[in-house]
């Protein structure tokens, strides 16, 4: 049998920890951070595929490992603390690879696990044409169960909790990528002056960029996130997404009107996507059971009119369908006409006359074929 290599994802977390290393990624529980939902760690957790990368039993988690907080006096020297480390085998890394990165928000009842494969999954499934992507994962408390229905609500006081922390580690990813596309523009800029040919991974720096998907109650969390963003800056907000995906959000569908609820988000990315599927069943019984209607992630947005004319709308009802069980909810990960349109996104592929799409507002919204 050939040997099958580990995806490595990359992770933060403001979950309890229960063990700085793992074999299985059981490190951390469904509670917050002993020190405050406001902290986070971060580390590494390896997931290995053992078949189609859209089944979730296919995926083996193993293992996982924090960063050190604090260095002991048994440290060896040169050994690097927290975001510190996390950045450098980033930045490493990127300087082998033409990958992008991605920033997934995960949804309701997925443990730290789960939450690991779903990552490692859309690394594989969203890697395609010339682009290439990195996933990196915010872990938010939710506590991988679905029923008894108390579990949606707990879930989603913790998604909005987070939001502190998911601000706190977006801010230093951020900072860290300007930085990082600074020293390079300058590592350019000098070969120029002598003339040199600029180093390759340089020039592949100065051209990645940082995409975001959130799934799901994943929403609920950004929009929380996003108030924190703007609270943690003076001035205006960096421009720091490229393309920004909400699929299947459990948030109001005025939420990117509303400065309060998504509406910066469009100050920080480039273009909104929003995959919407009135047939979703998991979000017509948060409508139904839990006082939550006019979905986001069901119809899209209330109006197109408020909105910057960088935003759309693509509507999955006629490829949403999946397995029962998943309540025509996982469409952004296991459907082929969804993952297919994300890497044309991806890829730079215009809005516009796309196959597999019928306009339904021009320029604005599109309905994909089944």
């Amino acid at each position: 049998m050939p040997r099958r290599h580990p995806t490595v994802i990359h992770f933060a977390t403001n979950r309890s920890v229960r063990a700085e290393s793992s074999s299985d990624g059981s490190n951390f529980g469904d509670r917050f951070n002993a020190q405050g939902p406001q902290c986070f760690r971060v580390g590494r957790v390896e997931v290995t595929n053992g078949g189609d990368p859209k089944d979730d039993d296919a995926w083996e988690v193993g293992r996982c490992e924090l960063f050190p907080e604090k260095l002991d006096s048994a440290a060896k020297a040169g050994a690097r603390l927290g975001s510190a480390a996390l950045f450098e085998a980033l930045r490493e890394h990127l300087k082998r690879t033409d990958c992008d990165l991605i920033v997934y928000l995960h949804g309701f009842a997925n443990d730290f696990p789960n939450s690991a494969r779903r990552a490692a999954a859309l690394q594989r499934l969203y890697s395609g044409g010339k682009r290439q992507v990195e996933v990196v994962m915010f872990s938010w408390p939710s506590n991988g169960e679905v029923f008894p229905s108390y579990n949606y609500f707990s879930d989603r006081e913790d998604a909005e909790v987070s939001g502190i922390a998911m601000a706190r580690a977006l801010k230093r990813l951020a900072e860290f990528l300007a930085r990082l596309r600074a020293e390079d523009r300058e590592v350019i800029h000098r070969a120029q002056l002598q003339g040199q040919v600029p180093p390759p991974e340089a020039l592949r720096q100065c051209e990645r960029k940082l995409h975001l998907v959130a799934h799901s109650m994943g929403n609920w969390a950004l929009r929380h996130a996003l108030v924190k963003f703007a609270d943690l800056h003076t001035g205006k907000l960096p421009r720091i997404f490229d393309q920004a995906f909400l699929m299947a959000a459990d948030e109001d569908a005025d939420a990117l009107e509303r400065p309060h609820k998504l509406g910066r988000l469009a100050d920080l990315a480039n273009a909104v996507h929003i995959y919407h599927a009135r047939d979703d069943r998991a979000l017509q019984i948060s409508d139904a059971t839990k006082g939550n209607p006019d979905r986001l992630g069901a119809d899209g947005p209330a109006s197109f009119d408020p909105l910057p004319e960088r935003v759309f709308a693509i509507d999955c009802r006629d490829v949403s369908d999946t397995i029962a069980s998943h309540g025509r909810h996982q469409y952004y990960r296991l459907r082929d006409e969804v993952i297919g349109d994300v890497v044309a996104t991806l890829n730079g592929v215009g809005q516009q006359g796309r196959k597999g799409r019928v306009e339904v507002r021009p320029g604005r919204s599109w309905r994909l074929k089944g």
